[in-house]
């Protein structure tokens, strides 16, 4: 569990929260939405497709540092770049859920996840990239609601 804490929440948020420092906006409106996309993957996924250690009675505990970190601070970072850096979306997108898909790869690899029902690397990579899809739609229709002068 310790090393949840520190690969899954200790490290993504001191990276992230060193590179987003001046961009606190993008903090206060994307990390709680990249957290309950992440709880809500993570609530189906645990009781049909994968599990991760250590194993506890509730499965949410041993990824609640991972659905606190490392994935709402990917979501923030893919935002970061195409809002601040003016990435292209797809790109960005396709960056962020091949990284995180890389990380659960190595993850499995290792051990540390495992995958029943037919679940594999595939569905992984979907189950990251929609949500970024869902975010960058989200930072969207933000933009167009709260700042339709930019449209």
């Amino acid at each position: 569990m310790l090393g949840n804490l520190i690969v899954g929440f200790v490290i993504p948020v001191i990276i992230g929260g060193w590179i987003l420092r001046r961009q606190l906006k993008i903090l206060l409106v994307y990390y709680p939405l990249g957290i309950a996309t992440s709880a809500c993957i993570n609530s189906v996924g645990f009781n049909f497709f994968w599990n991760i250690l250590p194993n506890t009675r509730n499965q949410s505990y041993a990824a609640l540092p991972m659905d606190l970190g490392i994935y709402p601070m990917a979501g923030c970072l893919m935002i970061y770049c195409i809002l601040v850096h003016k990435k292209k979306p797809w790109p960005s997108i396709l960056v962020a859920s091949f990284t995180l898909t890389l990380i659960e790869w190595i993850a499995k690899t290792m051990g540390h996840v495992v995958y029943f029902n037919g679940w594999n690397i595939f569905w992984t990579f979907c189950s990251y990239f929609l949500p970024f899809v869902l975010a960058y739609g989200y930072s969207r229709m933000f933009a167009h609601l709260f700042y339709p002068e930019r449209n």
